[in-house]
């Protein structure tokens, strides 16, 4: 980042999810108009859906790792709430024009909402059972592709980064 700001680093990382209309191209999502992010909301099966944060963080216990997903929109909140399970899949690539299953992940994970810990309307706060490098490093997380998946519905793609 360059030049001085006055908000102050949150720690962690943060990625940002757009979710994916199964139609769209993933080139799409990176340009700025409007339109384009609009797209997403297309899909029947995330039409509820807007894009919402992934954060990781280190965890109060040692070796394991917070995930935060959090979002402004209730509809958006109970769309991923009512899936049950999510798939978190954190590639070895940040190429998000590729969401293609085929190459393993350097991380994959099962959320159950059964194991939410949070009681705000707006996040869900759950415990990986290992520590995530959240840093940049042959296994660190920054710059990669996260995708939020439930079989074979794209529910959100980003690419981590900073907080």
């Amino acid at each position: 980042m360059c030049g001085d700001t006055n908000r102050p680093s949150l720690g962690g990382t943060i990625a940002v999810l757009f979710p994916q209309n199964q139609n769209t191209s993933a080139e799409a999502s990176l340009s700025s108009s409007p339109e384009s992010v609009s797209s997403f909301t297309s899909s029947s099966s995330t039409a509820s859906m807007s894009s919402y944060n992934l954060f990781f963080r280190d965890a109060q216990k040692a070796n394991r790792t917070k995930v935060v997903l959090q979002t402004n929109d209730t509809e958006t909140y109970h769309a991923l709430r009512d899936y049950g399970h999510l798939n978190i899949r954190i590639e070895k690539y940040g190429d998000i024009s590729n969401t293609s299953q085929s190459l393993s992940p350097l991380h994959q994970f099962k959320l159950s909402m059964d194991q939410d810990t949070c009681s705000s309307r707006t996040e869900m706060e759950f415990e990986l059972p290992e520590k995530l490098d959240l840093g940049v490093s042959e296994t660190g997380v920054i710059g990669r592709q996260v995708t939020v998946r439930e079989g074979g519905l794209i529910l959100g793609i980003g690419v981590v980064g900073y907080n």
